[in-house]
C-alpha cells in the first residue's frame, strides 16, 4: 500500500491533542522554540516526558544537541502564541510574554510547564524523539488549549456550549386566578429549563407537578430570545387557591416596577393592561424589543 503523506497527516489529526511550545537555548544563550502537539508523559518514577522535533525546524540541530529543554502546555486563549511559534517569525520571544523557570524560557500564562534534562535522543524518520527527565514543573490549573481536525478547542468552552445547549429554552407560566397573579418569592414567573428535544409545554407541566403547583395551562403569551441566547416561552395558566412556593399578588395593584428581570417587567405591565380589557396579544421578539401580535377572540 502506498501511503500518501497528506491523507496520513489528516488521519493522524483525528487524535485530539493538547498544544505545547517546546523551548531551549542556543549555545549563545538565545531562546528558541516551536509549537508541538507531539508531546507525551512517559514515566512518573523517574518523572519523564517526550517531545518530537521535526527535521524541518530551522533550529532542529539546537534541540537535537540540547542538554536541557522546556515544555509549556498552552492554556485556553493562547491560540495566538501557538500560531506565533508555528510561524517563521524571526524573533518569536519578542512578540509574546515569557519567563525563566528552572533555567529555561517558558510561556507566561501557561496551563502547566516543565523543565527537563535530556535523557536520550532517538532518531525516528523525519523527527527525533527527545526524552527528558523532569527537573522542574508547575501547574496553574488553567483549562488547556486543544487542537483537532477542525482547529483549536478547549474543554471549558465545550462544556459551556454543552450546558447552554442542554437548556437552550426556558418555559414559564403567567399563572392567575382571575384577580391575582402568582409569582415566586423573588417576584419571578414559575419557570423550568427545557431539555433538547423536549416539548416546552410538557416540560412546564411536569415541572409544576413536581412543585405541587396546580395549573391549567392554555395559550402562549410570549416568545422571546434572552440576552444569553436562550429562548423563553411564556404560557398563560389558570389556578385556584394557594400554591406552594408562590405568592399571590392582586393584578390591579401589582407593582411591576419592583421586578428585577428587565424582560419579565414589561411582560407583567402588559398583562396588567390587557387584563383590564380582557384582550390579550402574543409578544414575539427579544428581551428588549419586539411586536405584540393581536389574537382573535377574547379570553
Amino acid at each position: 500500500m502506498r501511503i500518501d503523506r497528506t491523507t496520513l497527516r489528516a488521519a493522524f489529526s483525528r487524535f485530539l491533542t493538547g498544544v505545547t511550545v517546546v523551548t531551549t537555548r542556543t549555545a549563545t544563550g538565545e531562546p528558541v522554540g516551536f509549537t508541538a502537539n507531539s508531546f507525551s508523559s512517559v514515566s512518573l518514577n523517574p518523572p519523564m516526558l517526550l517531545v518530537c522535533p521535526g527535521n524541518h525546524l530551522s533550529n532542529f540541530h539546537v534541540f537535537r544537541d540540547a542538554t536541557q529543554f522546556g515544555v509549556s502546555i498552552l492554556a485556553e486563549g493562547q491560540e495566538a502564541v501557538s500560531n506565533l511559534f508555528a510561524s517563521r517569525a524571526a524573533d518569536r520571544f519578542a512578540n509574546c510574554d515569557w519567563e525563566e523557570a528552572g533555567g529555561m524560557p517558558l510561556i507566561a500564562g501557561r496551563a502547566a510547564g516543565f523543565v527537563c534534562t535530556t535523557s536520550s535522543v532517538v532518531a525516528a524518520g523525519d523527527h527525533i524523539v527527545l526524552i527528558g527527565q523532569v527537573s522542574h514543573f508547575d501547574d496553574a490549573a488553567r483549562p488547556g488549549l486543544g487542537y483537532g481536525p477542525d482547529g483549536y478547542f478547549s474543554q471549558a468552552k465545550e462544556r459551556k456550549a454543552e450546558a447552554a445547549d442542554a437548556a437552550a429554552t426556558r418555559a414559564s407560566v403567567l399563572l392567575e386566578d382571575g384577580a391575582r397573579i402568582y409569582l415566586t418569592d423573588q417576584g419571578q414567573l414559575p419557570m423550568v429549563p427545557v431539555e433538547r428535544g423536549q416539548s416546552p409545554l410538557s416540560a412546564l407541566e411536569a415541572g409544576l407537578v413536581a412543585r405541587h403547583v396546580r395549573a391549567d395551562l392554555s395559550v402562549v403569551y410570549a416568545i422571546y430570545d434572552e440576552a444569553d441566547s436562550r429562548r423563553h416561552i411564556v404560557f398563560r395558566g389558570r389556578t385556584k387557591g394557594t400554591q406552594p412556593g408562590l405568592q399571590a399578588h392582586e393584578i390591579a395593584t401589582l407593582d411591576a416596577a419592583g421586578v428585577k428581570n428587565t424582560a419579565v417587567r414589561p411582560l407583567l405591565e402588559r398583562f396588567q393592561q390587557e387584563h383590564r380589557t380582557q384582550s390579550f396579544g402574543l409578544y414575539v421578539g427579544d428581551a428588549e424589543a419586539g411586536d405584540v401580535l393581536p389574537v382573535q377572540g377574547r379570553d
